[in-house]
């Protein structure tokens, strides 16, 4: 099953701060998960006040989404680690 990715305003204004080559492999990340499952590495359903929501921890940078639906994905944030939710 193949999603289709949104990402929202405030993630495309997140990844314009990040240096290269943080970035490009962000993006590439980013890329991997129209082919979305669940056990895929370094994904982790969030609990608390996220619960329903993922992130994707590459390196020291996590990507904040939501599976909307059976086809599309929301990337809703990017930040560093250190930043926290």
């Amino acid at each position: 099953m193949s999603y289709c990715l949104q990402i929202q305003d405030r993630a495309i204004k997140s990844i314009k701060k990040i240096s290269e080559p943080h970035k490009t492999l962000i993006k590439r990340k980013i890329e991997m998960l129209k082919n979305f499952t669940k056990d895929m590495p370094n994904i982790k359903a969030l609990q608390g006040n996220y619960k329903g929501l993922y992130r994707l921890r590459i390196g020291g940078y996590r990507v904040l989404f939501d599976v909307a639906d059976k086809s599309t994905i929301i990337i809703l944030d990017i930040f560093a680690r250190k930043e926290g939710y």
